[in-house]
């Protein structure tokens, strides 16, 4: 026990009862909170469950109240108090199964039975009061343990001010509010960018761009000694006329040592979690098929690091199996070419060293594959009538259909709160990409991802899996939690600063508008407390000042 009194910070939240469409509102607000001062994964997990619980619990049984929060720098006490009908029997209540929830509930998938044993499941303290006829009080404590996170990481995502129209989009498309505009440009925060490509996706000024040092292949030298790595979405993303089998072609004509397809460590990357499901009570296993997506867990979700299949992604596992050969990666997003970089690091290759990996973006490539294509007059036939309806691929569709497949960063985000939430117990493996449609919806190629996937759905050139697929790499850096989110590496401080951030957010007008250059009032209030911002950039701040000295 500490010596020294606890730093304490309160939160109240309202809940209605039988409305079911804010329910788990204050859940998830309380959530946020503790991921803010820096609280361990698993008492963040076991936090969110009880009190989901014991909210939904307000929702379906009772008149309406409210949830009571205490947050210490080493445990978490909170409240659940309602008015209604009460508990006649505390102990059957208690008991797995045992509901009283009405029609309505049950049609949505409430009232399992499972509200009370799950909350004394995930606290380490627990008591219940109740009397009949006047109401409910459910009081429980999780305590904190110490948590082992990394140093903020290093991003690919670059900023060009000169490009920077202003116009806030980026501020909206970024799913963890990593982007700040101040002085006329962006500025990406790096301890909270996931490298997910969404913002680039929104620029249209091309103000957010990947960090590329390569400017033509004359920049790689000597092709002839170089491999070169690329994903199917590249090569079904050269229009109509170029089947991906073209392309493949045209990419071994321009010189390269060797042209490795990423379709064979897709596929095994499709089964290997399958098969690790079965041998685990860990579900559903995530398949680390995107960076970013493992960016967005590590720094958003750690309570779900547990459930990232312990393997490398697509390219990664190129990366292992092709030792530090001269090669060169087509990435598809700044996390794919963070994620390399990450390997080099771990091995002594530092950034600015000479290194003989390289990475280029779609767009060089893409040029340079387009002119041998439209030179070469065995490129260049007509463009015949769409081919026939192919026979099922029984091979992938066997082992594919059971996991489920989540595109696009925000409905990722949606899935991962739900898992957080233990609300996917059905699923045995979820296949998630930042980007919509995978890597086919990056910003960088050109085609839309619906008519790039199904191009590729046509093509011939993944026949050869039917002969075997390649071995799974087992992850070689280890899942990290990041301590981005945190107000303050010292808990009893990042409280502090929480406290103070309650007591802004209630002065500032709540327009969410980013006319200060953060994405929120929430943002611009946690950076006001770590003094990246000042009141003034709030122009309706300003202008209340100013009402108020005239």
């Amino acid at each position: 026990r500490r010596s020294k009194p606890s730093i304490m910070e309160f939160l109240s939240y309202h809940i209605v009862a039988n409305d079911f469409n804010k329910a788990g509102e204050a859940s998830r607000s309380l959530k946020e909170h503790l991921k803010r001062i820096g609280v361990d994964a698993e008492a963040i997990r076991r936090t969110m469950i009880a009190t989901y619980e014991a909210e939904m619990n307000v929702v379906i049984h009772s008149h309406g109240g409210r949830l009571e929060a205490h947050l210490a720098d080493e445990a978490v006490h909170v409240d659940v108090i309602d008015t209604g009908p009460g508990i006649p029997d505390i102990a059957t209540a208690m008991k797995e199964g045992f509901s009283t929830a009405n029609a309505e509930a049950r049609a949505l998938g409430f009232g399992a039975g499972m509200g009370l044993p799950n909350i004394k499941r995930s606290s380490d303290r627990l008591r219940v009061t109740s009397r009949v006829g006047e109401g409910t009080r459910i009081s429980f404590t999780i305590y904190f343990k110490t948590e082992t996170t990394r140093p903020p990481h290093f991003i690919s995502l670059q900023a060009s001010p000169e490009k920077c129209t202003q116009c806030g989009r980026c501020l909206v498309a970024c799913p963890t509010q990593a982007v700040r505009l101040k002085d006329n440009y962006p500025i990406v925060l790096e301890e909270l960018c996931i490298d997910c490509g969404a913002c680039i996706d929104a620029c249209k000024p091309e103000a957010l761009m990947i960090r590329n040092d390569i400017s033509s292949l004359e920049d790689l030298g000597d092709l002839s000694q170089t491999s070169l790595v690329v994903p199917p979405a590249f090569l079904a993303g050269c229009g109509a006329k170029y089947r991906p089998e073209m392309v493949m072609t045209a990419l071994e004509h321009l010189g390269f040592a060797e042209v490795i397809s990423l379709v064979p460590h897709e596929a095994a990357l499709k089964v290997a979690p399958l098969q690790a499901a079965r041998e685990t009570t860990t579900r559903p296993l995530i398949t680390p098929v995107c960076p970013a997506i493992i960016n967005l867990i590590e720094l958003r979700f750690p309570s779900l690091i547990p459930h990232l299949a312990p393997f490398d992604s697509p390219l990664e596992a190129v990366q292992a199996s092709h030792g530090f050969k001269p090669t060169v990666y087509l990435v598809s997003c700044p996390a794919q070419r963070s994620a390399l970089i990450s390997h080099e690091v771990a091995e002594g290759i530092l950034p600015g060293r000479e290194t003989i990996t390289e990475y280029v973006t779609p767009a060089l490539l893409r040029q340079a594959v387009m002119e041998e294509l439209v030179s070469k007059p065995e490129f260049n036939v007509p463009l015949g009538p769409p081919p026939d309806i192919p026979e099922p691929r029984a091979y992938l569709d066997e082992h594919s259909r059971p996991a489920l497949m989540v595109t696009g960063v925000h409905h990722v985000m949606a899935v991962l709160e739900d898992l957080e939430n233990d609300l996917l117990g059905d699923i045995s493996v979820i296949e998630p990409w930042a980007c919509d449609g995978g890597c086919f919806g990056s910003p960088f190629y050109h085609e839309d991802f619906h008519v790039a996937v199904r191009r590729w759905e046509m093509t011939e050139m993944d026949l050869e899996l039917r002969k075997g697929l390649p071995h799974p790499v087992p992850r070689r850096l280890p899942f990290t939690a990041r301590p981005g989110i945190r107000l303050d590496a010292d808990m009893a401080l990042a409280i502090e600063k929480l406290g103070q951030m309650q007591e802004l957010l209630r002065t500032l007008p709540g327009k969410d508008c980013g006319a200060c250059g953060a994405p929120s009032c929430t943002t611009f209030a946690e950076d006001l407390v770590l003094e990246r911002s000042v009141i003034g950039d709030c122009p309706f701040m300003s202008e209340a000042k100013r009402g108020c000295d005239e």
